[in-house]
C-alpha cells in the first residue's frame, strides 16, 4: 500500500460519492420494504378486489385491507361458490345504482346470497365469520364493533386506550356525578 491511502486509526475517510450512493441505498429499501404488504395482497387472491368492493358497499366504514384478506381466506374455505355469489352481489348492486347497502339490500333474493352478505356484514362487525365458541377470529382490535364504541363508552374492565391495555387504570365508575 502507498502511504497516500494510509489513514491513522479510528479515522474514516468518506467520498460524497459514497455518502450519496448509501443514502440512495437506504431510501431505495425502505419503499421496497414498505411495499411488500401491499404487492402480496394484491396478487393473493382474484376474489379479492371484488370481496373488498362488496365490503365498502355493505358496510360503511373505512375498511383494513388487511382484515379483509383474512376474512376472505375464511370465506373461501367454507363456500366453494364465493366467487360466483360475490359476482351476483355485486350485478345487484350494479343494477341499483348502489353506493351504500339500502340502495341493494332490499333487492337480494333470500337465501345463499342474502345470508353472504350479513355474514360479510357480521364479519367486519365481530372480526369472526359466526357465532360460535368455535368461530376462527380473524380480527380483534380491528373489529368494528369496538371501533363504534371507542369515543362514547369506558367498559370498566377495559382500558379507555383499547383492547388489551390492562396497565391502564380505568376511571372510576362510581360516584357517579350528579347534574
Amino acid at each position: 500500500m502507498s502511504a497516500s491511502h494510509d489513514l491513522p486509526f479510528g479515522e474514516v475517510q468518506l467520498s460524497r460519492r459514497r455518502v450519496l450512493l448509501s443514502g440512495v441505498v437506504i431510501v431505495a429499501a425502505g419503499l421496497v420494504t414498505s411495499a411488500l404488504p401491499r404487492f402480496a395482497f394484491a396478487d393473493s387472491s382474484k376474489n379479492f378486489i371484488p370481496f373488498m368492493q362488496l365490503s365498502r358497499l355493505l358496510v360503511n366504514h373505512q375498511l383494513d385491507d388487511a382484515v379483509g384478506q383474512r376474512m376472505l381466506a375464511l370465506l373461501e374455505l367454507e363456500q366453494p361458490t364465493l366467487m360466483e355469489n360475490l359476482n351476483h352481489l355485486l350485478a345487484i348492486a350494479k343494477a341499483n345504482n348502489a353506493q351504500i347497502v339500502e340502495d341493494f339490500f332490499p333487492a337480494i333474493p333470500q337465501g345463499v346470497l342474502q345470508d353472504l352478505a350479513h355474514k360479510i356484514i357480521f364479519g367486519w362487525y365481530t372480526g369472526c365469520l359466526e357465532p360460535k365458541r368455535s368461530a376462527k377470529a380473524f380480527a380483534y382490535e380491528q373489529a368494528l364493533t369496538w371501533h363504534t364504541t371507542l369515543d362514547a363508552i369506558t367498559i370498566p374492565s377495559y382500558g379507555i386506550s383499547g383492547p388489551n391495555n390492562w396497565q391502564r387504570a380505568n376511571t372510576p365508575v362510581l360516584p357517579v356525578p350528579q347534574f
